[in-house]
């Protein structure tokens, strides 16, 4: 099977490029099956306690396969696990829960499941500050979408020079993408980059209908429908705390200026 080749040519680069490793997984596609022949293999490295402030990521490639290794000493690998919990980005954490151990001992096993503990509790709650922040981009993006005018009125005769349709793509998935990341904080629920993020509202159910949006958006030959986007974003605004634009500050205004 393909999923054992791929498990074996890790294991392989581990021998040779870490034969210490304390601990090691693999992740990515390579450990769920959905491995492509461009896939490269995503490899998290635990060194022993000596190498305990090392941390790097090196991209390199082996017997013909990229390979992306994670590299940390121990204590820098709890310093990076925290990091991407704070951040509501758990990526350390889903390689560990979701990967394939390369190694059998008692800290491979420990880490395992202080990942999956951590992944099912879920984020933090986030500060007041982040979700005011993401309320205000997300609201002022909407303005700008919505601003472009409705998919008739885009259809109609301009006084004004025509829109740029780039310009109105690059707004309508900026718009997706931050009312994707709200809908994910709003719920207490971890975020992803990329197509991280896509699987992460896939995890938890699309219940604004952004991932129908963003099918339907690239199925349909014509423009996507930004009418129906505004119309989910402001969704998520409302669930979340609401328009926002009028009274945000940022930064430290003096009482007495």
């Amino acid at each position: 099977m393909a999923e054992d080749r791929l498990i074996a040519r890790a294991r392989a680069f581990l021998r040779q490029e870490f034969p210490g490793a304390e601990a090691a997984f693999l992740g990515g596609s390579a450990a769920t099956g959905a491995a492509t022949p461009g896939s490269d293999l995503d490899v998290l490295v635990v060194l022993p306690e000596h190498w305990s402030p090392v941390a790097f990521v090196e991209t390199s490639r082996f017997d013909g396969q990229l390979v992306e290794a994670f590299v940390y000493g121990p204590a820098s690998l709890r310093v990076w696990l925290e990091k991407g919990r704070a951040a509501h980005r758990p990526v350390l954490d889903r390689l560990v829960a979701e990967g394939i151990p390369l190694t059998d001992n008692g800290l491979t096993h420990e880490l395992a499941a202080q990942s999956v503990a951590v992944l099912a509790a879920g984020p933090s709650a986030p500060d007041s500050e982040e979700v005011h922040r993401r309320l205000y981009s997300l609201s002022s993006a909407v303005d700008d979408l919505a601003d472009r005018g409705s998919q008739a009125a885009r259809a109609a005769p301009r006084p004004s020079a025509p829109l740029d349709p780039a310009e109105t793509a690059v707004l309508a998935w900026t718009v997706w993408r931050e009312a994707a990341e709200l809908a994910l904080v709003a719920d207490r629920q971890w975020l992803g980059t990329g197509k991280w993020l896509v699987r992460e509202l896939r995890r938890h159910g699309d219940r604004y209908g952004l991932l129908s949006w963003a099918d339907a958006s690239l199925a349909a030959a014509a423009a996507p429908d930004t009418d129906v986007l505004v119309q989910q974003a402001q969704a998520v605004l409302d669930a979340a705390g609401g328009y926002l634009q009028e009274g945000h500050l940022r930064g430290h205004r003096p009482p007495d200026l």
